[in-house]
């Protein structure tokens, strides 16, 4: 494999899922320093799958996964009153407030102030971690604060992203100003970076004056006919967003954004480095809304993995099915790293195997339970409950899958 041809394999949605696998057949195996499996576990963690799916849509009418569940957080669907307030004038401009939407909220899903609780300025509705850092995004969209223009609120400019102030994100996210000051200034300079991207791409972001991140998914949108490949907007995400996520795996000057090199397994380049993309997935997943309201389908969805995230890892441990093997509490560097890589690996594996077993279980093809809604009805939820009744193991979960502080991902350090 060519140096260039092994930088695309990381951006590619199949090499995630069968990267990810390969640590899963390992895990089985016994053959990794820092976790192991025990698949006969799985029918614990299937039947709380089903218990929360049942739970939470008895009739199995699941939407998929993304943030717009996150803006309906106390059942009311702030959305369309958006949308509805808003009067759209086409579907090219609802699509590009829609993605503006989603592209923000999911980039924004990063650290936070422990314990942060967010409370909904007009119902009252108080949310914890990432919902809290989608609910203040849609809240700080309404209210105009991405936008460079007075009349039309409801957009995300790459200038005012370079602009933004610390004072105005503290309001906006409900963060403290002076005790949370080190969070605020990350998250202005992530905003910074998003926005100096965009503007480096006025090829990809730009239409007239303004440069919008929507922009890309109407480009895309023009060219289908019909339907857009899910691989093709993570393709496009990746490609053109690469500069915001520092802190992962390089390859020269190229950022490979959510990847990480595991160093007791090499190949012709060095260590294997194993993506996991989680923010450009979100993404993906969170446009599929977007487009149907604009008449079309996101295709090939499938190719797309499970969340590599702390909620599923949860999941897991808590059904016994992943062991976070006992070791020093100080690892060398590439020793925490790896650790990390393996339970975000084997996690997203698992999740596949998870979901094969309640198709099976329920007599349904992929096609009629496809992997966003079961993300959306069971796993992310059954796994978000684990961590709130958290102790020891999990407790560590968030600090294991951050190594460095990475300030982009969203788990504790």
């Amino acid at each position: 494999m060519t140096k260039e041809s092994s930088v695309l394999a990381v951006f590619d949605p199949r090499e995630i899922r069968r990267r990810a696998h390969h640590l899963l057949d390992l895990a089985t195996d016994m053959k990794l320093k820092h976790v192991q499996v025990d698949l006969s576990r799985l029918g614990d963690a299937l039947l709380t799958l089903l218990e929360t799916t049942k739970g939470s849509y008895p009739d199995f009418h699941i939407p998929p996964y993304g943030v717009w569940r996150d803006f309906e957080a106390g059942g009311i669907d702030r959305w369309a009153a958006l949308a509805d307030a808003r009067a759209f004038e086409g579907a090219e401009h609802m699509l590009t407030a829609a993605a503006d939407l989603a592209i923000l909220t999911a980039y924004m899903k990063t650290m936070h102030p422990p314990g942060w609780l967010f409370e909904d300025p007009m119902t009252g509705t108080r949310v914890s971690g990432k919902h809290a850092s989608a609910l203040a995004a849609f809240h700080m969209f309404t209210a105009g604060s991405f936008s460079s223009e007075m009349t039309d609120p409801f957009r995300v400019d790459a200038e005012t992203l370079i602009r933004m102030e610390k004072d105005e994100l503290a309001s906006g996210l409900q963060w403290d100003l002076q005790d949370d000051t080190d969070l605020l200034e990350a998250m202005q300079t992530h905003l910074k970076r998003l926005g100096e991207a965009l503007a480096l791409r006025s090829d990809l972001f730009s239409e007239g004056y303004f440069t919008r991140p929507g922009l890309l998914m109407v480009r895309a949108a023009r060219e289908a006919d019909g339907a857009v490949s899910a691989q093709s907007l993570l393709d496009r995400l990746l490609e053109s967003l690469a500069p915001v996520w520092p802190g992962g795996a390089e390859s020269g000057k190229i950022t490979l954004g959510d990847s990480f090199a595991h160093s007791p397994l090499t190949g012709a380049d060095g260590a294997v480095v194993y993506p996991f993309h989680l923010a450009a997935q979100e993404m993906v997943y969170s446009l599929v809304e977007p487009y149907a309201w604009a008449g079309l389908e996101v295709a090939d969805l499938e190719l797309l993995t499970a969340p590599a995230d702390d909620m599923h890892a949860a999941l897991f441990v808590r059904s016994g099915v992943l062991k976070i093997k006992d070791g020093p509490e100080a690892p060398t560097e590439d020793g925490v790293r790896d650790r990390m890589v393996e339970i975000r690996g084997v996690t997203t594996a698992l999740t596949d195997r998870l979901a094969d077993l309640l198709r099976a279980e329920l007599e349904v093809p992929e096609e009629q339970l496809p992997l966003t809604c079961i993300l959306e009805g069971g796993t992310s939820r059954a796994g978000e409950r684990a961590l709130q009744q958290s102790d020891g193991e999990l407790q560590k979960l968030g600090r294991f899958l951050n190594p460095g502080g990475v300030f982009w991902l969203p788990f504790g350090s």
